[in-house]
């Protein structure tokens, strides 16, 4: 069995509440995995990106993670990996012709900011975001960082190749700030886009991926080791993850991007979004504004 659609991005624009909004409707399957990252591994390992999680790089172990099918009518999986590379939307045309393609889209300096604050969390990184964008070292890590945190705010180049192999109607673009003012239409509409019932209401008072911050001192460390997060991801059943979050962590005080890194953002993102305006037919001026 093979997924029938994909959210292929972009990271930090809500494609985690999509997901799970999405895998609550009766008719419809999410794979095991939230990010099996099966058709941009390669480019993944290529790279020696420096997120570590366990990806799928096998077909028999991508199709397992849709054994659980019964009789839904759409089968997905959501990796925000799939937007930025440039031989992903091919690898997936050529396996499923017509697979459905939903793609979230965020104000990219907050999407940039939002990446960084959630790497400075889980202790990928530890230098400040201002030297990372100015390019203040040539380390092959640093031009990482530049590339999850800038470059793949840089959406035209990346919505215009999954329209181009896929065709307008089978690429569906929400835009993040529509989620939060009119989540149940935003909703109802992504249903419909996948042939589902689209008045079936999920649980929307749940909140994912906000920033939050250890309640203690204690926590810290734990929270911030990759190999401590991993031991307790392979020892926790999912249903008591969300318990330990909410007794935990708190919805801290989320820092605020400095004025002058963001007006040297804008102009790197301005002429981006003129063409990607006139390729989705929108009206994209709150981007980047002040």
């Amino acid at each position: 069995m093979l997924p029938n659609f994909f959210i292929v991005g972009a990271p930090k624009a809500g494609t985690t509440s999509l997901f799970y909004y999405l895998n609550e409707h009766p008719e419809v399957y999410m794979s095991s995995i939230k990010e099996p990252n099966y058709f941009s591994w390669d480019e993944i390992k290529k790279q020696n990106l420096y997120y570590k999680e366990k990806n799928i790089t096998k077909l028999e172990e991508y199709k397992k993670l849709f054994e659980g099918v019964k009789d839904e009518k759409a089968i997905g999986e959501a990796s925000v990996s799939y937007l930025f590379y440039p031989t992903v939307p091919q690898k997936i045309e050529n396996m499923i012709p017509n697979a459905k393609i939903i793609i979230m889209l965020r104000d990219p300096i907050e999407r940039a900011f939002s990446h960084y604050l959630m790497d400075l969390r889980l202790g990928y990184v530890n230098i400040p975001f201002g030297d990372i964008i100015y390019g203040k070292s040539n380390s092959r890590i640093v031009s990482l960082y530049y590339q999850q945190y800038v470059e793949l705010g840089l959406y035209f180049g990346q919505i215009k190749r999954y329209i181009g192999i896929f065709g307008k109607e089978h690429v569906k673009i929400f835009i993040f700030d529509d989620l939060k003012n009119n989540v149940k239409k935003i909703i109802s509409s992504l249903y419909s886009f996948l042939d589902v019932d689209r008045n079936f209401v999920p649980n929307l008072e749940e909140k994912y991926n906000v920033f939050e911050i250890p309640k203690n001192n204690v926590i810290k460390p734990f929270y911030n080791s990759m190999i401590m997060r991993r031991c307790i991801k392979k020892i926790l059943p999912d249903s008591y993850k969300s318990k330990i979050k909410k007794a935990f962590f708190s919805n801290g005080r989320k820092p605020v991007i400095d004025e002058e890194i963001k007006n040297y953002l804008k102009n790197i993102y301005a002429e981006d979004r003129k063409k990607l305006e006139a390729l989705l037919e929108v009206n994209l001026n709150t981007w980047c504004a002040s």
